[in-house]
């Protein structure tokens, strides 16, 4: 017997199907049915679109949900610090979304309002005999292989949460995403996707409940003296945000102001390892950073205690940090700024994940030119060269642990260049390479020639071996020797990059052959080991840093696209360890080469989500590649402003 015109038979497993799969798997099979019956009779399809769309309506409301979530466990930890530092609350606005929570050491958090049709697990924390505050889950604290999850501390741990696509189930990751274990809680119900339940903001104080009903977090309020310490008012040029603290050196000394109708103002809490003195009559305090001792970073709330006109106590706190920018495990990231109307800028990335932005202005006070290209450390001392010069010139000398400014060269005094680009420093010399060719600058006399016959150069970085500076060109390196071209290296192909190799007296030249080559060069006798790429490639787009990075034998590129490759000099293997796009939802454009840490092995990324003011819209990911397969280990969002690339201390 033949089937009636109109009916449509499958038989179909969706057992294993994700959300958004079977959300698309749906809509597709409607549109099907629609197209197969509408020959045979009339069909109304509203109502099966009407659970299409409500299937979306429901995709968005728990995708919602577990950003609220985790956007609240980083407010429930920031309380718990601000609890334990004697940080006040300045004020408590209310948005569309929930409520965004300002701290007198001028950082906040955002709290989100719960959505209807959601339920969120009550996580909350628990404060131990020992007067550490513990991650709970429905007043249990939770523990990971026998040892409580802290909330606070160096040993910190932010939770993850996620909703399982399969279960609906919530479910909790402390190791970064490696592993989750379920919550026992359905995602889908009548409750609210909020970690908070309340927030009463009082006249002295603000007090939070946590969703288990029982939890609460009682914060002092800043008295409406204003006493507080005082933030540079002038922020640097396009600096819409910038996070008020104090950047220190280790062993300097600077004298703090504050403000306030207050009385009797006396020291509170002095970092270990600091040294604070009160002026009352200046209103100021002097502050004196620990000297080094091997950390690289510290940081610490510093506390004052006055009373005011009507006799109530009332605090004033700030964050100090002391900070030395050597460490071999840590990032420089330097910002162009934007062309004309904003300048360049340089973001320091501790080794444990601090983010230190405008790090140039918060130790000089001043700024870097306009449109920073590159940056070079030797001797001890970071040079940094710009575009179109302005505020602290075209060449910058600072000190590389400090970044404090110890010379400067304006855009007057090497008016002869011509869109100066990258830089390389052997001894008191100062390599430029700008549209015309490549320039010396004796940082001594200040004499500034021009290299014969040195024309033709690509704009990327160079690179120092030996004494020499190699420097890229089209199918060629030249190689330049007390400011003078000693050597032309032929190449088989366009020059997409040339770095320094951890062995001594080598270098690494990436080709844009076909297909693509990674040569091994010797500084000492220009002889050359080339190995043919079998997968990936290394071009460069516009990109002006280098199209390869490497760490020991191994050297990492991206051809230009979010894939991650890697080739094993020794082995001579090249491999696809993995697509990274999906991590970044705003993923628009690659700004300059990706690059791996010479020391961690972490591989870095600069997107931007596009020109314009999309440019603002941007993230630094980072991927441990221990496990051969990318693993998205952070990601540091709307830090850049055009990054000129990534530079690491270990490679100079």
């Amino acid at each position: 017997m033949e089937p009636s015109a109109g009916i449509f038979c499958f038989v179909l497993d969706i057992t294993q199907l994700k959300i958004t799969e079977m959300k698309k798997l749906f809509a597709f099979f409607a549109i099907a049915l629609l197209g197969l019956v509408t020959w045979s009779c009339s069909y109304d399809d509203k109502d099966l679109w009407s659970a299409v769309n409500d299937l979306d309506g429901r995709m968005k409301v728990l995708e919602q949900a577990v950003r609220n979530a985790n956007t609240d466990i980083e407010a429930v930890q920031k309380l718990v610090k601000a609890l334990q530092q004697n940080v006040t609350i300045t004020s408590v606005v209310e948005t569309a979304d929930g409520y965004t929570i300002h701290f007198s050491d001028d950082t906040k958090v955002t709290i989100t309002n719960g959505a209807s049709g959601t339920n969120v697990p009550a996580l909350s924390v628990v404060k131990g005999e020992e007067g550490l505050y513990y991650w709970a889950l429905d007043g249990e604290i939770v523990e990971v292989d026998g040892h409580k999850v802290k909330a606070e501390g160096a040993d910190g741990i932010t939770p993850q949460l996620r909703i399982n696509p399969d279960t609906k189930e919530w479910e909790m990751s402390t190791d970064g995403g490696q592993k989750w274990t379920s919550m026992g809680v359905k995602a889908e119900g009548s409750g609210g996707d909020s970690i908070f339940s309340d927030v009463q903001d009082g006249d002295a104080e603000v007090t939070f409940t946590l969703a288990d009903g029982k939890t609460t977090i009682i914060i002092p309020k800043t008295s409406a003296t204003g006493f507080a310490f005082i933030y540079p008012e002038e922020l640097p040029l396009g600096a819409t945000d910038v996070d008020n603290y104090f950047l220190f050196a280790f062993g300097e000394e600077k004298t703090l102001s504050f403000t306030g109708a207050v009385k009797a103002a006396d020291l509170m809490n002095v970092p270990q390892g600091w040294s604070a003195e009160i002026d009352s009559k200046t209103r100021s305090v002097k502050v004196t950073a620990p000297s080094f001792s091997g950390t690289y970073y510290t940081e610490g709330v510093l506390s004052l205690v006055a009373v005011d006109g009507e006799g109530r106590t009332v605090l004033a706190s700030a964050r100090i940090c002391a900070v030395d920018f050597s460490d071999p495990k840590a990032t420089f990231v330097l910002n162009e700024g934007n062309m004309t109307s904003e300048n360049g800028s340089i973001i320091y990335i501790t080794a444990d994940g601090r983010v230190i932005d405008y790090a140039y202005w918060r130790m000089n006070g001043s700024e870097l030119g306009n449109v920073a290209q590159d940056l070079f450390i030797s001797g001890g001392k970071m040079y940094i060269i710009s575009q179109n010069g302005g505020n602290d010139g075209l060449l910058v000398e600072a000190e590389a642990r400090t970044l404090k400014n110890t010379k400067k060269f304006g855009k007057e005094e090497l008016s002869r260049l011509f869109w100066p680009s990258h830089i390389a420093v052997v001894g008191n010399t100062v390599y430029i390479r700008d549209n015309a060719g490549v320039w010396t600058l004796d940082l001594d006399t200040r004499k500034f020639t021009s290299v014969a016959n040195a024309k033709g150069t690509l704009k990327n970085r160079m690179a120092v071996v030996s004494g020499k500076v190699f420097v890229p060109g089209n199918r060629a390196i030249l190689v330049l020797e007390n400011g003078v071209l000693v050597k032309k290296i032929e190449m088989d192909g366009t020059v997409t990059g040339v770095i320094k190799s951890d062995e001594e007296g080598y270098l690494w030249v990436s080709c844009s052959t076909s297909p693509a080559q990674i040569v091994k060069l010797s500084a000492a006798d220009y002889t050359m080991d080339k190995h043919t790429l079998t997968d990936g490639g290394v071009s460069l787009g516009w990109s002006s840093t280098p199209g390869i990075s490497a760490k020991g034998d191994e050297i990492y590129f991206s051809n230009n696209t979010s894939t991650i490759y890697r080739h094993n000099f020794t082995s001579n293997t090249t491999e696809a360890l993995g697509d990274v796009k999906s991590n970044i939802a705003n993923w628009g454009i690659i700004y300059n080469m990706p690059a791996v840490h010479p020391v961690t092995g972490q591989y870095y990324f600069n997107t931007i989500q596009g020109y314009g003011l999309r440019f603002l819209t941007n993230d630094i990911s980072v991927y441990d590649l221990g496990a051969g397969t990318p693993s998205m280990v952070a990601d540091y969002r709307n830090y850049t402003h055009f990054p000129a690339g990534f530079f690491f201390t270990a490679s100079f």
